[in-house]
């Protein structure tokens, strides 16, 4: 239920503020590149406040669990944040790239604090703040790549980061200790 409650909060922050994506849901380019850049950046500040919550609330549930969602999370941002770059370069705003990196990179110790605090006075908290970050992320992943994936016919390459990334999870699962 509370993976519901994620998913919907994100999806319900998606209709309500106001943004674009490259690729529109029918597949079509966007080509307003610097609206884009910002609207972009502004979305994955908001998406990094929930993997926050995980890392902390992983930690609060067990340390080996926090330690491989932040190696998730970590392995994650990689790609995560040259997606934001790149349409950022692209309009040559550096300094606006150089905020949003910024902006970003306080984000998820934000949303980990707020997570914590939260937990600290109610502690059943913990529960609902990994689901919410979980049902947040599969609809950010879902809603964001797919259209993407479409676009360009690469279907078959969703599926397989998928498969990949449920693969190195278990992969972890079985390496980090606990």
């Amino acid at each position: 239920m509370d993976q519901l409650i994620g998913g919907g909060s994100v999806a319900a922050l998606h209709w309500i503020i106001p943004h674009t994506h490259l690729v529109d849901e029918k597949g079509s380019f966007r080509p307003n590149l610097l609206r884009t850049a910002y609207l972009v950046a502004f979305g994955l500040i908001l998406h990094d406040v929930p993997e926050g919550f995980a890392m902390a609330n992983s930690y609060i549930a067990s340390p080996s669990l926090g330690i491989l969602m932040a190696i998730a999370i970590a392995i994650h941002n990689v790609p995560e944040e040259f997606a934001m770059a790149v349409p950022i370069v692209a309009v040559k705003k550096r300094r606006f790239l150089y905020t949003a990196a910024f902006l970003s990179g306080l984000a998820e110790p934000v949303g980990a604090i707020i997570g914590l605090v939260a937990v600290h006075f109610h502690p059943a908290l913990n529960s609902f703040f990994m689901a919410f970050a979980a049902g947040a992320m599969i609809f950010v992943s879902i809603h964001e790549l797919l259209p993407m994936a479409r676009r360009y016919h690469k279907i078959h390459l969703f599926v397989l980061g998928s498969v990949i990334s449920v693969f190195v999870y278990m992969l972890l699962t079985a390496v980090v200790p606990g």
